[in-house]
């Protein structure tokens, strides 16, 4: 049976299935929301900045670009909250799994590793996803007005907090992985996502005290 989807869901709906209504939804899920609300904000910034008038050349190649940009990233995050969802009902069966010989137990472990595999991919691609928001609010800051630089703030706090926890839900898979060049190759990808979340978050606050510095000083 294929999970329900709650990406169509209303906010209400979905926050009930997360505080125990359902046992399907949970902190990655979460995360995605995080993540899609980030996009979300961005575009909003974008498509109230197209409306100003007397922008630079760069700041319309800006605005340009997050048009282009962000409504796919938006709704690849969205996407996310479904596969998280199916993700972890894997993982879940696999657990289930019965233990009581030799053969079921390698069964059970090698249908774990296959789930924790894509509990892994899920978060990654999130966290990907999210770090490009992020970005993309930074980059953006300087092309926009203060009427909506706080909208593009809060983007990038919720694009770090749903690629932060998804990382962290990427290593705490990884952990549980039999295979050691599977957990090294995973921990690799994590540790590439982490250093470049550090290298965007320096280059947002650049871009703020340049352009916004109560703002950054203010974080």
């Amino acid at each position: 049976m294929s999970a329900p989807s709650y990406v169509d869901d209303s906010l209400r709906s979905f926050l009930l299935s997360l505080s125990g209504r359902s046992h399907e939804v949970a902190g990655g899920s979460a995360l995605a929301v995080a993540g899609a609300s980030a996009a979300a904000l961005v575009s909003l910034a974008c498509h109230l900045a197209s409306r100003t008038d007397g922008r630079s050349q760069q700041d319309e190649e800006t605005v340009g670009h997050c048009h282009i940009s962000v409504d796919p990233l938006l709704h690849r995050i969205e996407n996310l909250i479904d596969e998280d969802v199916v993700a972890y009902q894997q993982v879940k069966r696999a657990l289930r799994l019965p233990q009581s010989n030799r053969q079921e137990r390698e069964e059970r472990r090698a249908a774990l590793d296959t789930a924790l595999l894509q509990a892994i991919e899920i978060p990654l691609q999130l966290a990907t996803a999210s770090l490009e928001v992020y970005a993309m609010a930074a980059q953006t800051i300087p092309a926009v007005s203060m009427a909506v630089m706080g909208d593009l703030i809060a983007a990038m706090d919720l694009a770090e907090a749903s690629a932060r926890g998804s990382l962290r839900n990427a290593k705490i898979n990884a952990s549980s992985l039999s295979a050691e060049e599977a957990q090294r190759l995973a921990r690799s990808r994590i540790a590439e996502l982490e250093a470049r979340l550090e290298a965007e978050q320096a280059e947002a606050q650049r871009i703020l005290m340049q352009t916004a510095p109560d703002y950054a000083n203010a974080g």
